[in-house]
């Protein structure tokens, strides 16, 4: 009967009522036509009641089966065998997911396309989906909402997150209204390759769409997509290391390929060119893999010059994105400036160039299209290959249809181009040539570029621009180098120019009419030994910004500048002879506004103006009282000591400088403690005190007094005793080769203190080097920052005491769950490689056996190595810092730090070492910072630490001081015959960076040609000398390199 019941007799599709949901106990069949034949009513009912069961029966075991089946054997069975370094990525990701802690999170994963954000999102999301009620991947966003809209993509979430076919989706006024139903459970949404916000709005738009426990994981290349959907936590994708990289292409290769030394050495090359990008392994791989040796080298030959079409285009989508400003600023970026610093300069150029870097520069970065490491803007080497194939375009052979020409050899071709041929596609051309060299057709070519607006030229010494050259469009003009006594002649209108920069111009007599640039607003002139007049059209230069001009002997008059009231920046460097004032009044100078207290009376309001003269030369000048209209000097250096032969003293000068004054030195000028009275140290604005080199025992004013203070220098004040208490803005203390120096004063008020140098001789003992290590990891440089300090040899802190290793290699056992309980490390190393930059190379320990020796801690409480010129270098490294880098991940349980000190062989076995992990702190009060909140002196300590590309190497210089590098210093040595000179000048050959000594036995002065680190040689000559600094400033050849504060 059963049989009969209608389970012979084939149902017809129209006949059939579907299953509306797979969920148990949802929907009853409808059997009425099960079957043809009358039937009485109780054998129907009965017939209807019993199909209905027996398929309800059957369907339960195939729901139960199906969700056992499905929890018990999740989707990455195997398939992550073949994911190089997977595994540690998703424990990385596991934990920003906190499953199981409640609520709703949405995690995106970002960064560059090729990297893994697709991979790392499809294994986590096989692994943990059954975990889930419902669950989706939707793949390409980008590409299927361009192609069929956003409201396939939201039926497809609801059909497969819900379970049902045919959904239809909720709208009220065009806009999708959340489904009720997902608000009843958990789910698992992966959204991939979503490129903008819109798209997140319609298929996720806010948490509380979604059921308790549930999970959004979104993958972009975009950061502002992100950001602006106010995701919980965004994951940056981690290229591959080195290893990583090198066995997916052994994978992707022959076996019997890895053991041959050729194809070893060109594998490398191949692991060199992807950066880590595991979509140029695979394709260059998957290529590779059944080629012969010659193919191989011819490959990797054409690759230097062709880049591969697959990999281009599929980094192009970020770019492809970009509106038509973004992409300019992009391809400059990428063809001139990639690892140049992102500095005030550069900005103005893009400024000049119409590209707004305020904002394009963050789009190209959240795009991760570029980076901003150390300072400097950077880019995969790939991804800069992609610019430079774009604007090769489709004549990668003729430059002279390229856009921007920057290659020596492509310069040259464009020389070598037909005078009377158009070049009207060169926009920007850049060209280093230091020599007359096949350049001769130069001004004829130039002639042809219409639209050229950028040009930086350097070496050539004619003049690059022709009298027919049509300059209209050109923006910004930089030449090095040139030796013409003018710049070009006849009449020339540079109605669009914005900046000029012109360096070791040593013919040059005069500068343009400015009147013929009337739009100029950054002028640079530095080197021009013979330049007898600026012309007097500058002071008429009304859009005028920054104005720099430096070492120019030849100079006479500084001409008016009254009426360049936009000016911000005056810079005037190594002006010898000072005949006549600058003649300024602040009244026509409305961007120099006089700074005052406030009503308070109790804080001074920092000025947004950069107003500085670096260098006042007052030894031959008689100082006159300024009138009340002189203008806020904010930065200042006195060039000559103070000393009576030139009747020059302290207080007759310090009066003289306003109350914005932001930068003082005054380094080696003979200053004792009369001079150090407190009533002249009126400085409120002062970020930057040089007291370098004198003979004050003791400041004799409240540091307290300067609430703006970050950077103090007292090195080689051989009398000073103690510091008093230091403001709690300071963030860079140095007092090297203080050797009566027995305090520091109170600094646990020191949040921002994040470098400390204290080398060389002192009475401060081994319990100061305690309390101030304590305090700076008590700061605000813990949880993002690095942390740098140098103490004398004798000193090591009681943390390491007996915990040194003498060797160049220390491993560091990590406890469980290091990564979320611990925020960086500590290393110490007593070393005398006292000026030479450190290489700490990571790496990963995995294996609790791979270090078959490992060297015992000693007992020693005296383990620093006892000869001179040693120091107890302390250099912390934040977890954070390291976040873009292979170099941590959480499933380590050791670390081993390296020392590269190939280059001093003689230390081997005289280099202590040693490590340990600093705990976060719990404080319920502390503040939030980025390490760009932490002052670096504008850029003068920003490679202290760097982290190197190749992601396991930190570049640490603990004595780095750029301030004073490459100077030329006379001295004045009190040597009495032959013997004393040799030895002086022996004394100071073996201090590092010196590159020319001289003695002038007559006048007994000394000529250090180089100078690294003027503190150290006078320590070394002042021990048997009276030595005086007779005059410092930039060495002969080098004065282009050091730029306009290097007294300070």
């Amino acid at each position: 009967m059963l049989r009969r019941g209608g389970f012979r007799t084939p149902l017809k599709p129209r006949e059939a009522t579907p299953f509306l949901t797979p969920s148990l106990g949802q929907g009853i069949v409808n059997t009425s036509s099960l079957t043809h034949q009358p039937q009485p009513a109780s054998l129907g009912l009965f017939f209807l009641l019993l199909a209905n069961t027996t398929l309800l029966y059957i369907w339960g075991i195939k729901e139960i089966v199906d969700t056992i089946s499905h929890r018990l054997c999740p989707l990455t069975s195997s398939a992550n065998e073949n994911y190089i370094g997977i595994e540690a990525r998703m424990k990385d990701l596991k934990s920003k997911l906190e499953i199981g802690s409640g609520g709703v999170r949405m995690i995106g994963i970002w960064g560059v396309g090729g990297g893994g954000k697709t991979t790392l999102a499809l294994s986590i999301y096989s692994e943990i989906s059954s975990q889930f009620d419902g669950f989706c991947f939707v793949e390409n966003i980008r590409e299927e909402s361009s192609r069929y809209g956003l409201e396939k993509l939201q039926k497809k979430i609801l059909s497969d997150v819900l379970k049902k076919t045919e959904m239809e989706v909720n709208k009220v006024g065009g806009k999708w209204l959340p489904d009720d139903r997902l608000r009843r459970i958990n789910v698992l949404i992966v959204l991939d390759d979503v490129d903008h916000h819109d798209q997140l709005k319609a298929l996720a738009g806010s948490h509380n769409w979604f059921g308790e426990g549930s999970r959004i994981i979104i993958t972009t290349r975009d950061e502002h997509v992100l950001t602006a959907h106010k995701v919980d936590v965004i994951h940056n994708i981690t290229l591959l290391s080195d290893d990583e990289a090198m066995n997916l292409f052994c994978k992707l290769a022959p076996q019997e390929y890895r053991s041959k030394e050729d194809y070893e050495l060109l594998s490398k090359e191949v692991i060199s060119y992807s950066g880590g990008l595991p979509l140029a392994l695979t394709v260059l791989g998957c290529f590779l893999c059944d080629k012969d040796i010659n193919t191989w080298r011819s490959v990797l030959a054409r690759l230097k010059k062709i880049p591969e079409t697959d990999i281009v285009e599929k980094l192009k989508i970020s770019y492809d994105g970009l509106k038509p400003v973004e992409k300019e600023l992009f391809l400059d970026i990428a063809c001139f400036f990639r690892r140049r610093y992102k500095d005030e300069r550069i900005m103005a150029m893009f400024d000049a160039c119409g590209f707004y870097p305020g904002i394009g520069i963050r789009v190209l970065t959240e795009k991760a299209l570029i980076t901003i490491s150390d300072g400097r803007f950077d880019m995969h080497d790939l991804v800069q290959e992609m610019g430079h194939y774009i604007v090769r375009g489709e004549h990668p052979n003729n430059p002279e249809k390229h856009t921007r020409v920057w290659k020596k050899e492509d310069v040259l071709k464009v020389f070598a181009t037909n005078a009377t041929e158009e070049l009207d596609m060169i926009q920007a051309i850049r060209f280093e040539c230091y020599s007359y060299g096949p350049v001769e057709l130069l001004p004829p070519v130039v002639a042809n570029m219409k639209n050229l607006r950028w040009v930086d030229w350097r070496g050539y010494y004619a003049s690059p621009f022709p009298t027919n050259f049509p300059p209209r469009e050109l923006c910004c003009l930089i030449l090095d180098c040139y030796s013409q006594k003018q710049l070009w002649k006849g009449y020339k209108l540079l109605p669009n120019l914005k900046i000029m920069e012109l360096y070791d111009l040593k013919k040059l007599i005069t500068t343009p009419d400015f009147d013929r640039l009337p739009n100029l607003e950054r002028f640079v002139l530095h080197g021009c030994r013979c330049l007898k007049e600026i012309h007097p059209s500058i002071g008429r230069l009304k859009g005028l910004v920054f104005l720099s001009i430096e070492f120019f002997p030849s100079l006479k008059i500084f001409p008016p500048i009254t009426q360049l009231k936009e000016l911000e920046t005056l810079s005037l460097s190594y002006w010898h002879k000072l005949v006549k004032l600058l003649e300024i009044q602040q009244q026509n100078m409305d961007n120099l506004p006089q700074l005052h207290p406030d009503s308070s009376g109790k804080e001074v309001k920092k000025s947004s103006t950069n107003f500085s003269v670096t260098c006042w030369t007052c030894g031959d000048t008689e100082v006159k009282k300024p009138g009340e209209d002189l203008i806020d000097v904010e930065e200042c250096c006195l060039e000559e000591p103070f000393s009576p032969h030139n009747n020059m003293k302290l207080h007759t000068v310090l009066w003289l400088f306003p109350r914005g004054l932001r930068k003082l030195d005054l380094w080696f000028c003979n200053l004792g403690d009369k001079e150090m009275g407190s009533a002249v140290w009126d400085l409120p604005n002062l970020e930057e005190l040089n007291l370098a080199g004198n003979y004050f025992s003791r400041l004799n004013f409240s540091l307290l007094r300067l609430p703006r203070l970050k950077w103090l220098n007292v090195s080689g004040c051989e009398n000073l005793v103690g510091l008093s208490e230091l403001p709690s803005s300071i963030a860079v203390l140095r007092a090297d080769w203080c050797t009566s120096l027995k305090s520091l004063g109170d600094i646990s008020n020191c949040k921002w203190l994040w470098k400390v140098s204290l080398r060389g001789d002192n009475e401060l003992g081994p319990l100061v080097s305690d309390i101030l290590l304590d305090s700076v990891l008590q700061g605000n440089a813990i949880e993002h920052h690095f942390i740098s300090v140098a103490l004398a040899h004798q000193i090591t802190p009681k943390r390491f005491v007996g915990r040194l290793f003498r060797r160049t290699t220390f491993t560091l056992d990590l406890p469980h769950d290091w990564y979320n309980n611990f925020c960086g490390f500590l290393i110490c190393i007593v070393t005398n490689i006292t000026h030479r930059p450190v290489n700490i190379i990571i790496r990963q320990e995995v294996d609790q056996d791979s270090q078959s020796e490992l060297w015992q801690e000693s007992n020693n409480e005296a383990l620093a190595p006892k000869y001179d010129e040693t120091a107890t270098f302390l250099g912390y490294v934040s977890f954070s810092s390291l976040r873009h880098t292979t170099s941590l991940n959480s499933s380590y349980n050791k670390i081993s730090f390296s020392l590269d000190i190939r280059y001093e062989k003689s230390l081997y076995g005289k280099t202590y070492i040693g490590a340990e992990l600093i705990p976060k702190e719990q404080k319920g009060d502390q503040v939030q910072t980025s390490c760009s909140e932490f002052w670096d002196g504008e850029g003068k300590y920003r490679d202290i630490f760097r982290i190197q590309n190749d992601s396991v190497k930190i570049l640490w210089q603990p004595d780095n001081d750029t301030s004073q590098s490459g100077m030329e210093v006379v001295f004045k040595v009190n040597v009495q015959n032959a013997k004393e000179k040799r030895e002086a000048m022996k004394a100071v050959s073996s201090v590092a960076g010196i590159r020319s000594i001289a003695m002038d036995m007559k006048h007994k002065k000394l000529t250090v040609i180089g100078v690294t680190n003027l503190v150290v040689i006078i320590s070394k000559l002042r021990k048997r000398w009276d030595t005086k600094v007779l005059s410092a400033g930039p060495a002969r050849g080098l004065w282009k390199l050091i730029g306009p504060t290097i007294l300070s």
